[in-house]
């Protein structure tokens, strides 16, 4: 190597390369921990183990969007009838720690009246409870069926005394 007119030494050389080396290591070094890093940030770490990220987000985001829903169902059931307890819900540890419900009952008054106006009415509103929902669930259904075949019995009784 010539610098202007005078000449570098091969000892000068050695050293500007050693400098090289070192910086080219160093530059190797640190692009290995951001790779590193960039790996470590695909996963979460949660009770001691490693989770791939994108697992975690979806499991999660699928105990919470259980969770509003089944709220929202049993609710609803909730708000269409008559209750005789506060709604249940089952619930179940998310992997964030935090427990969602992944299940509910309401409690309806299923008490008949003995008039069988006040009857009927009393089978609607509960009818009406348990078909609250779009999706009814496999309990909804059966005391809609339940339902229908009290107001059978009651219509068969209402015919039979008259």
């Amino acid at each position: 190597m010539v610098i202007g007119t005078g000449t570098i030494s091969k000892s000068t050389i050695n050293i500007q390369l050693s400098q090289k080396y070192a910086q080219l290591h160093a530059l190797d070094q640190k692009a290995s921990l951001e790779k590193t890093s960039q790996n470590k940030q695909d996963y979460i770490e949660v009770s001691g183990q490693q989770l791939d990220k994108n697992d975690y987000e979806r499991v999660l985001a699928k105990f919470k969007s259980a969770d509003s829903h089944i709220r929202a169902h049993e609710q609803n059931h909730a708000a269409h009838g008559t209750t005789t307890a506060p709604i249940q819900y089952n619930y179940q540890m998310g992997p964030d720690g935090k427990m969602y419900a992944v299940g509910g009952s309401v409690r309806l008054d299923t008490s008949i009246p003995d008039d069988p106006k006040a009857a009927q009415i009393k089978l609607d509103q509960i009818k009406r409870s348990a078909n609250a929902n779009n999706d009814p669930s496999g309990a909804d259904i059966g005391i809609s069926s339940e339902v229908n075949i009290m107001k059978a019995r009651l219509q068969f009784e209402a015919t039979k005394k008259a």
